[in-house]
């Protein structure tokens, strides 16, 4: 074996393990995006919670308006989801968000009789839509029809 083979044999080696390398990079760096994805959802969902059921809100139109934000970002959440965004644990636990989020918007009437009026047309909360179809067997509560059928 010549020196010229010895060299190429090495370089071999070296750009395999550099490409295990940087196959490892990424998984690791998919699982850190999706960990602060998570985190920042979450965060979101907390603000929005307390805004959309805070007694003190007073009227009825920042009650809608309150809502209209909690489900725009149960949108992106679940656009998050759909698309694959998340990944390993975090997509385990936001699916499990998502259940929790849902359940408490049905279970609260002052919620979930809103959730219909602020349906413009048949795009909106489109994604939400598509999870609820994709993911009904598994949710803990009934999802009213009109949530996903218009």
């Amino acid at each position: 074996m010549s020196t010229s083979d010895q060299i190429a044999a090495a370089s071999l080696a070296i750009a395999i393990a550099a490409f295990g390398l940087s196959i490892y990079a990424i998984f690791r760096a998919n699982k850190t995006a999706s960990a602060a994805t998570l985190v920042t959802l979450n965060e979101g969902f907390r603000q929005a919670w307390e805004r959309c059921l805070d007694p003190s809100q007073g009227t009825e139109a920042a009650v809608s308006y309150n809502l209209a934000e909690l489900l725009n970002l149960l949108e992106v959440a679940c656009g998050a989801y759909l698309e694959r965004s998340v990944s390993g644990n975090s997509r385990v636990l936001l699916v499990e968000y998502l259940n929790g989020v849902l359940s408490v918007i049905i279970s609260t009437p002052l919620l979930n009789d809103k959730v219909p009026n602020l349906l413009q047309d048949k795009n909106t909360f489109i994604f939400v839509k598509r999870f609820l179809r994709r993911k009904r067997s598994i949710l803990s509560v009934t999802v009213p029809p009109e949530w996903y059928e218009s």
